[in-house]
């Protein structure tokens, strides 16, 4: 019968904590790989679809990817696929979009979304609609019971008598005790403004 040595235990490994943005990354990477080479991108914005656009970058420059052709859902997003070297473009030329990869502010059971918290609603919105497949990279602290439960819907409106329309929103939602509010800092692109809608 062998021999049992006694001595000091180890302490069994620790176990592995990633950060938030560790965990964003994660899921971007996991995200784009349904890309495929020839593909019209859909482009995000934030601080996970970021992960996404860089990483689809990497893929061009290690030449696992070809032909792709992106379409940024907001300025931001258009200066770091420009600076990664991304071939990009827009709907006029490219009016169907093979695969949106974004992030999200809300998502209920029911998968629906709340976007545009951060600005470029109306852009998102636009590429988004025109994909044939759209994938959303959310956490768990994006999982909410229903849509506006974590914080104000966004609402992107023209320029044109935004008081107006400001005023509208406002009587619509007057009832639940919530207020409309311009939005001043990332509130949209391109001539466009954003609204908030939130409790008082």
């Amino acid at each position: 019968m062998p021999s049992i040595e006694s001595g000091p235990l180890s302490p069994p490994p620790s176990p592995l904590i990633l950060t938030q943005d560790e965990l964003k990354k994660i899921a971007a990477y996991k995200a784009v790989e349904s890309v495929q080479s020839g593909m019209v991108l859909g482009l995000g914005t934030g601080s996970t679809a970021k992960h996404a656009v860089d990483r689809i970058a990497e893929l061009l420059h290690q030449g696992k990817l070809k032909n792709i052709i992106g379409i940024p859902t907001s300025k931001k997003t258009h200066q770091q696929a420009v600076s990664l070297g991304i071939p990009l473009s827009d709907l006029d030329s490219h009016p169907v979009v093979d695969l949106a990869i974004d992030g999200a502010d809300e998502v209920d059971s029911n998968l629906n979304l709340v976007k545009g918290r951060g600005g470029s609603l109306l852009r998102e919105k636009m590429i988004e609609s025109a994909c044939k497949k759209f994938i959303v990279i959310v956490d768990e602290s994006k999982l909410v019971a229903h849509v506006g439960a974590s914080g104000a819907m966004p609402v992107e409106v023209v320029p044109f008598c935004w008081k107006f329309t400001q005023n509208r929103l406002q009587s619509l939602f007057d009832y639940a005790g919530c207020v409309a509010k311009l939005r001043f800092n990332n509130g949209g692109e391109d001539g466009e403004l954003g609204i908030t809608i939130k409790n008082k």
